[in-house]
């Protein structure tokens, strides 16, 4: 019983490694295949034409879209990992990162794009500017309570980040059989480093279902994020006067506290 609740070691992906690098980015796709905010980024970069929802975006568009900005992450010193034989996978960014996220891997971005950008930029501003460039915080439930809200004016180009961990992508590998604590050993060990290094850690979730795993090990939701407005439905396709696509920025900083 005991060998079944032990956390499983997790083993890095080497950048060098085209196969390792491959199935990482084909699990990504398949764990963010109904991800609305992917579908509205695709939808929004490939001018898709209707009907929607489109069947030109399917698996093959979908890795495509992963898989550049996961590539020049893993070249740039991100820390791709695995445990329980690829049962659980995370894109880990370290302080000392020095290419480019994720969002920011794309050239010429299209409105949505820039939009998502702009707001994940502001919020970064907001919680991780050094203390000299904060500026003055409202409650976290004002912060919650309305993601359109212009109460902080802070320009985030202006303002200094502090070193910090940013989890840019996690997932389950639906192809294998689930190694219980697989998800905790790709996760847990770069917190206890957030931890030792006195810095926090950062994420977005696109759905309340990881928003819950986060909150499990740590995390806070500090901004609620919704892009796309009046543009795309809930679901990530155009849709006139559509409620827009929704997600969550939250940080692990409760060490910094103390």
């Amino acid at each position: 019983m005991s060998s079944l609740l032990a956390t499983p070691a997790y083993t890095k992906i080497s950048p060098e490694s085209q196969d390792e690098l491959s199935q990482f980015i084909s699990i990504i796709t398949v764990a963010f295949s109904d991800t609305a905010l992917t579908t509205a980024f695709i939808v929004d970069i490939d001018s898709t034409p209707p009907p929607y929802p489109s069947p030109l975006i399917d698996s093959a568009r979908r890795q495509r879209h992963f898989s550049q900005g996961i590539l020049d992450s893993a070249a740039s010193g991100a820390e791709l990992v695995q445990a329980g034989n690829w049962s659980a996978i995370a894109l880990w960014e370290p302080p000392s990162f020095q290419g480019k996220t994720f969002i920011d891997s794309k050239a010429r971005p299209p409105a949505l794009l820039s939009e998502w950008r702009a707001r994940v930029k502001q919020a970064k501003a907001k919680y991780l500017g050094v203390p000299c460039s904060r500026a003055p915080s409202s409650s976290d439930e004002d912060s919650n309570s309305d993601a359109n809200s212009n109460a902080s004016q802070l320009d985030p180009d202006s303002v200094q980040l502090r070193p910090f961990y940013h989890l840019s992508f996690l997932a389950r590998n639906p192809s294998v059989e689930r190694v219980p604590r697989s998800i905790n050993a790709v996760i847990t060990p770069f917190l206890e480093r957030a931890k030792a290094e006195n810095v926090p850690a950062w994420l977005e979730a696109t759905s309340l279902q990881a928003v819950n795993v986060y909150l499990h090990f740590g995390f806070r939701i500090v901004e609620t994020i919704t892009v796309g407005i009046g543009k795309v439905n809930a679901a990530g396709w155009p849709a006139d006067d559509g409620e827009g696509v929704t997600a969550w920025a939250l940080i692990f900083d409760e060490h910094l506290k103390s």
